[in-house]
Order: C-alpha cells, then sequence, then structure tokens
C-alpha cells in the first residue's frame, strides 16, 4: 500500500521507504519503524494505546518492545516527516496514546508489483495485444528476478546500517560536548532537582519558570520511567509554541554519570507537542 501525506511525503508499506513529492528524496526506514507508521496510518485518526502498539510491532513478531523503545521510534519517525515538512502529524496523548493529527490529509494507492512466487511456480502470465497482434507472454527468467531481490535487499541493509551510524555518530557528538558546553555556554543554567540529579536547562533558566520547569521535567522523567537520583544529570530544552493551539516542542536526555562526573549513557525522549504547566 502506498500513503500520500497531505501532498507531500509518500510512504511505501512494500519496502518501508518515505518519499518527499517535490524533490524525489527517498529514505528507508527499519522494519519495526515501518510496522509502527502502519498502524498509524492505518488507525483512521483513532487513539492507539501503547500497549496496543507495542503488541502490533513487536510482540506479534517474537521481539521484546518497551515504552523506551517506542519513544525512539517515534521520536526517529517525527524526525524523518519534520525534514520532508510534515512536523504535525503524529500526536502525543500524555498517560492515554498515540494518534495521527486528524487535520493532515491522506490518501491511500494501490501497489501493484511483480508477482515473483507466481513466476518462479510456473505460472503463466496474462498475454499482452501489440498493433492488434498477439505477442508471445514474457517470463521473467527466475535467476534474475532473484538477483535483483538480493541486490535490493543488500542495498536496504547498507543503508540502514548507514542510517544508524550517522544516529550513533550524532548522538555521541552530542553527548560528549553538552557536558563542556553547558559549563562553558552562559546561556545554560544549571539546578537540582528533588530526588539529587541535576538539571542542565540549555537555553538558561527564567526564575519566574524555574518551579513550572522542575516540574515538567520531573514529569517527564517519570512518565518515562526515569530516575532522578544522584549521579544522574538531565539535558532539558524546548521551544515555545508561536500559537495557542500547540505546546511547542520538549527534548530531554537522561544521562547517567560515571564517578568522575562524565556522561557514560544517555536516554533521549522528544515531545513535538508537551502540554503547558
Amino acid at each position: 500500500m502506498i500513503y500520500i501525506i497531505d501532498d507531500q511525503v509518500t510512504y511505501n508499506s512494500a519496502d518501508c521507504t518515505l518519499s518527499h513529492i517535490p524533490t524525489q528524496e527517498t529514505l528507508s526506514l527499519s522494519i519495526s519503524s515501518g510496522r509502527l507508521f502502519e498502524q498509524l496510518l492505518n488507525s483512521q485518526g483513532e487513539i492507539l494505546a501503547r500497549e496496543t502498539l507495542l503488541t502490533e510491532v513487536w510482540d506479534k513478531y517474537g521481539l521484546r518492545g518497551s515504552n523506551s523503545n517506542l519513544n525512539q521510534y517515534l521520536s526517529m519517525l517525527r524526525r524523518a516527516l519534520a525534514a520532508y515538512g510534515c512536523d504535525n502529524l503524529i500526536i502525543t496523548i500524555p498517560k492515554i496514546g498515540i494518534r495521527l493529527n486528524t487535520e493532515v490529509k491522506i490518501e491511500r494507492e494501490s501497489n501493484p508489483a511483480l508477482d515473483v512466487t507466481e513466476v518462479q511456480n510456473g505460472g503463466e502470465p496474462a498475454k499482452s495485444r501489440v498493433a492488434g497482434q498477439d505477442s508471445q507472454a514474457i517470463r521473467p527468467d527466475p535467476a534474475r528476478v532473484e538477483k535483483v531481490l538480493k541486490k535490493s535487499v543488500l542495498h536496504f541493509s547498507q543503508a540502514i546500517v548507514g542510517i544508524i551510524m550517522l544516529m550513533f555518530l550524532g548522538s555521541a557528538f552530542w553527548y560528549f560536548t553538552a557536558d563542556e558546553s553547558a559549563d562553558k555556554n552562559p546561556s545554560t543554567s544549571t539546578i537540582k532537582l528533588q530526588g539529587g540529579c541535576e538539571a542542565v536547562i540549555v537555553q538558561g533558566l527564567d526564575v519566574v519558570e524555574q518551579k513550572s520547569l522542575d516540574k515538567q521535567i520531573l514529569e517527564i522523567l517519570k512518565e518515562n520511567n526515569q530516575s532522578c537520583v544522584p549521579g544522574r544529570r538531565i539535558y532539558f530544552d524546548k521551544n515555545t509554541s508561536f500559537t495557542t493551539t500547540g505546546y511547542g516542542r520538549t527534548i530531554i536526555s537522561a544521562c547517567n554519570l560515571n564517578s568522575n562526573g562524565h556522561i557514560v549513557s544517555c536516554d533521549n525522549f522528544y515531545y513535538l507537542d508537551w502540554r503547558r504547566f
């Protein structure tokens, strides 16, 4: 099935590819990301509980899913869509589930494909007529079909590995530079939260909003089963919405520190439309 989203983006469920219509750029999603996106696209705007998504995307295929995995895949989908000009499609309803923005138009088209199974099993393809004469049925060479399929799978695998490596390098760079930039950049602020962890506010801290930020950060940590204890550092950033219909974007990184105070690992969470306090 091919889904046309807001006349800007297409998603092909057959090969998990996301394409930008104006530029013809294409991005290959992982199989799990594709399953998750297809579940949302077929939901007709219905709110899908996290448990439902974990079951349909991971459990049914013998995989182990978690809220952390779900958040990461949702974040990747949102970033990919935003890069193609569609940044308001997936909406998180806190403590309830995930749904699509029903104001965004989604169309569906069937995806005609070569029935390789029929060809390999010796099925008779339909005959075509050219200039009023019967032409002979053209039977694809099974060896050639298999070669093309193997080549496609190889390219797809290489693309996935490349994307993962780029994401890993980008995350690593951010993690290892964030600690130093927090100390050198006068616009950042560091506060202690209830529980003992420290929070670095990337855009600085207004005294008036400190209480609401404390509450927001602790609520996000609680919602994602993250602890606030000594030895953890929280990086927090948000962009306030320019309209009264949204709440703005929020990103938070919950990082573990070693005995020297250096970051060893982080869990990242991104909200496109976080509620206000």
